[in-house]
């Protein structure tokens, strides 16, 4: 690979767009801000609104506003909005978080999660009209991210190619809308008919805004297809268009900015740097594992390409010393050529020093993500087991209730039911039953748990159980929370008790720590 250590002279149109993207990045910072308070404002309206139609909209909302910007606050609010549909008992709604779980899972490259989510709890058959083309946009979504991406651990997941959901979705979307636009021009294109999706495509892009998401998400497709017809100076402006939309809209997880910094490399090396670390940046602010995993490769090319410039210059040195030795005559002006050559070596350097730490410190980040991607996953499947167990143990008294309470009212024996349905299991029993349930599963992955719990703790407050108790109050909240569950309205939610309640308790034990807040926080994570 070549590489110049003086950026070329760049086309003027391409000259152009880059100073323009440039302008839209040095502008992120009021962005992001304006982002940050519509979140805020919608935050509020969902503390004081009271109907379901208003809560679940306004968290549908902030869904929505979280997708491209952070993945775990749009998990965290899926989760809340599911909460909501839960207690207004909604089963539509509830499904509507489900899909969209599945959706942002297939995007961030959690397939085997995603294909679990939307083949196990998503019954297609029972979905309403308005929500099966949300359903097969996310299996298209992850049907088609496994393709692009997969690493050949996926062929366990029964999927049909990404062409069947797209005709699928194709006869579900308004012939009008931008969905089924978007969607027949990427089914072209997956068919290799590049120029008549160009042409569709190009009538699309001239009819919505410039600075909207599906502008960003339109030029991105008008770069790949410049890129199949070999068209490479349109390519790399389609993607530095769409580049400007994701950065006007806040978007976080982007793939355009890293395409750029790649085209980038041979002609601009010190933009191209420039970009792929700011890619990096938001890669690890939106915190989910594909991107970073992309952007690892073209920051090894970045490296070898700033290795190259380096060792360039060294050769030139030792030519312009030569001729110093040589040419005295020119002594003056070759001492000024040297000094420029020199200053432009400290610099690579520099960026070269300047990169290996960013290079480390993504692959220090990537390891604790896998080693917390793999504690996830054990946790995650033991749970799961209990889950599925619970569940049927439940299905099972239900049935058993339903079948008894049809008998009994098809033999008129209204009385005897009541009195049946009286002497039951009462709900604080069933409530008993799961907290056992919980603790002796806990405790099975988490055997040493109270012992190290404990020493966290000031010795006058250490946490003592009664006679048959496995854990307590304390002992539950902080043990989700060891599980990953630290939003206290989640944890009010399973243990039954008020969310205020939950916030006394753990205010209580932080008080009684040995150690600071934060270290507390993280041991509590470290236990096991």
């Amino acid at each position: 690979m070549a590489c110049n250590s003086i950026p070329q002279k760049l086309p003027a149109p391409l000259s152009k767009a880059l100073e323009e993207l440039d302008a839209s990045i040095a502008s992120r910072p009021e962005q992001e801000y304006r982002k940050q308070e519509r979140i805020n404002a919608l935050k509020s309206s969902f503390q004081i609104a009271r109907s379901y139609q208003d809560r679940f909209a306004l968290a549908r909302n902030l869904v929505e506003e979280y997708s491209p910007y952070n993945f775990d606050s749009t998990l965290a609010w899926i989760g809340i909005c599911r909460s909501v549909a839960q207690k207004a008992n909604r089963p539509n709604g509830i499904a509507w978080t489900t899909i969209k779980q599945g959706e942002i899972l297939a995007n961030a490259g959690y397939y085997t999660e995603s294909y679990y989510v939307l083949s196990e709890q998503v019954d297609s058959t029972a979905l309403p009209d308005y929500l099966l083309p949300d359903y097969y946009y996310s299996l298209y979504r992850l049907a088609d991210n496994i393709v692009e991406n997969s690493l050949g651990c996926e062929g366990n997941l029964h999927l049909d190619n990404p062409q069947t959901y797209m005709e699928k979705l194709l006869q579900l979307y308004p012939e009008d809308s931008y969905d089924w636009k978007y969607m027949h021009i990427s089914l072209l294109a997956s068919q290799q008919q590049f120029e008549k999706a160009r042409i569709e495509n190009a009538a699309l892009l001239g009819s919505i805004d410039k600075k909207s998401h599906p502008y960003a998400k339109s030029a991105w497709v008008e770069s790949v297809l410049c890129d199949s017809l070999g068209l490479e100076s349109e390519k790399i402006l389609w993607e530095v268009t769409s580049a400007k939309a994701d950065f006007i809209n806040v978007v976080k997880d982007y793939a355009s900015l890293t395409l750029v910094a790649k085209d980038l490399i041979d002609i601009d090396i010190d933009r191209s740097f420039r970009y792929i670390q700011m890619a990096l940046e938001d890669a690890v602010f939106y915190n989910a594992k594909l991107r970073p995993w992309k952007i690892s490769h073209y920051l090894i090319r970045i490296q070898r390409a700033y290795e190259q410039t380096v060792l360039k210059n060294s050769r030139w040195l030792k030519v312009f010393t030569l001729c110093l030795t040589l040419l005295a005559p020119l002594l003056i002006a070759s001492v000024i050529l040297l000094a420029k050559m020199m200053r432009s070596a400290t610099r690579s350097k520099k960026d070269l020093n300047r990169l290996n730490n960013h290079l480390t410190e993504a692959y220090s980040e990537l390891q604790r993500a896998n080693a917390d991607l793999s504690e996830a996953n054990s946790i995650k499947e033991q749970y799961i087991g209990l889950f599925l167990s619970q569940l049927s143990e439940n299905i099972n008294k239900i049935k058993a209730i339903e079948s008894n309470v049809i008998k009994q009212l098809r033999y008129g024996k209204v009385d005897q039911l009541l009195k049946e349905m009286i002497a039951s299991t009462t709900v604080e029993e069933e409530i008993d039953a799961f907290y056992d349930s919980f603790d002796t599963s806990f405790l099975a992955i988490f055997p040493n748990f109270v012992e190290q719990f404990n020493s966290l703790l000031e010795e006058s407050s250490k946490i003592v159980l009664k006679k048959g108790e496995k854990l307590n109050t304390e002992l539950r909240i902080f043990a989700l929370i060891r599980l990953g569950i630290e939003d206290s309205n989640t944890i009010a939610d399973l243990l039954k008790y008020s969310v205020r309640t939950i916030y006394n308790y753990k205010v209580k034990i932080r008080k009684a720590a040995r150690i600071p807040r934060e270290k507390f926080n993280k041991k509590i994570h470290e236990i096991g």
